[in-house]
């Protein structure tokens, strides 16, 4: 027996939110911690629907859609349907996909977003035949951090530093300066319209955004680090741990326009390679998108090894469905 209910939002539905998607993303997988932290970063004032898929009682698969909190444009919105490979074919992918188009509604969204790995083809076969359409596409890559060699980029942090440009972890410099924290509000209010991004993006108001920076939802302030120049955030390279327990994961580089081309993002992500070196850190993850070259070409010189691509779909509500 089939049966498409609400998600209840308690430890035994994000267990099995985890489950299924632990089965379909084994080299990556997330917790049911994990799950709940993604789910309390998100703007409450922003939609967020979730649905569980059942099959004889077990439940099979999951659903949802969602507004992104950084996103612009409330004509946006992102939707997924996964199932469990064990359960796939049975028609439970089908009914969560018709069950939260029908939730959606009442958004009257103009674009939906999706993503699918790479390897998989039937969840990409899926996703045409409703009228999704390749946009973009995402790969995550990694660093071994034991074996990373620094040697070959030496005086690269003093040649930044040269220019009257100072870098200090982000826990250093919120102990110095009360006003730490809106200066670097006021930098990504500028950096994160140039986020390579499938929907026009918009920094939250500064409470919403805080929440980001909160170690409990796994910022890391002491591997986190900032260029300064005459009092001002011109560049950041952040790290978070919200994704795993051995690995850091790369949460926003980014530099100033007027500052770009000194070698400031590549100081900075060098210092906190250093910092997850002395922690004694596995390895840092990060992703990037196809449309921005220059920071994988950073990433690539650094040693990152590419991994798995994640393929970014839209589709028009104007669309016909095909079935």
């Amino acid at each position: 027996m089939m049966t498409i209910r609400p998600f209840r939002w308690d430890e035994t539905d994000y267990h099995a939110m985890a489950t299924v998607y632990g089965a379909l993303v084994p080299d990556a997988p997330l917790n049911a911690t994990e799950w709940r932290v993604r789910d309390e970063l998100h703007n409450p004032q922003l939609a967020l629907y979730r649905a569980i898929g059942e099959l004889d009682g077990v439940a099979a698969g999951y659903a949802e859609y969602y507004q992104p909190t950084w996103c612009a444009d409330s004509y946006h919105i992102e939707t997924l349907v996964y199932v469990h490979p064990a359960y796939q074919g049975r028609g439970l992918g089908a009914a969560l996909w018709q069950h939260v188009r029908q939730a959606w509604q009442a958004l009257q969204p103009r674009h939906v977003l999706a993503k699918v790995r790479e390897d998989w083809q039937a969840g990409f076969a899926f996703a045409v035949r409703r009228g999704f359409q390749e946009d973009r596409r995402v790969w995550l890559s990694r660093l071994e951090v034991a074996s990373f060699d620094p040697a070959p980029f030496s005086g690269a942090i003093e040649r930044v530093t040269a220019q009257q440009i100072e870098i200090h972890s982000f826990a250093a410099l919120a102990a110095a300066d009360a006003g730490f924290w809106r200066k670097l509000y006021a930098f990504e209010q500028q950096t994160t319209r140039d986020i390579p991004s499938a929907f026009p993006v918009a920094i939250p108001a500064y409470e919403q955004w805080m929440k980001f920076y909160q170690p409990d939802n796994g910022a890391v302030w002491e591997g986190s680090f900032a260029a300064m120049a005459d009092g001002q955030v011109v560049g950041i390279s952040t790290l978070e741990t919200i994704d795993n327990e051995t690995d850091l994961e790369v949460g926003f580089t980014a530099v100033r326009r007027d500052y770009r081309g000194r070698g400031i993002a590549l100081a900075l992500k060098l210092c906190t390679i250093a910092y997850a070196q002395a922690m004694g850190v596995t390895g840092i993850r990060t992703d990037n998108d196809s449309t921005n070259q220059p920071m994988w070409q950073i990433n690539q010189r650094l040693g990152f090894q590419r991994g798995p691509v994640w393929i970014v779909l839209r589709r028009r509500e104007q669309t016909e469905e095909v079935t």
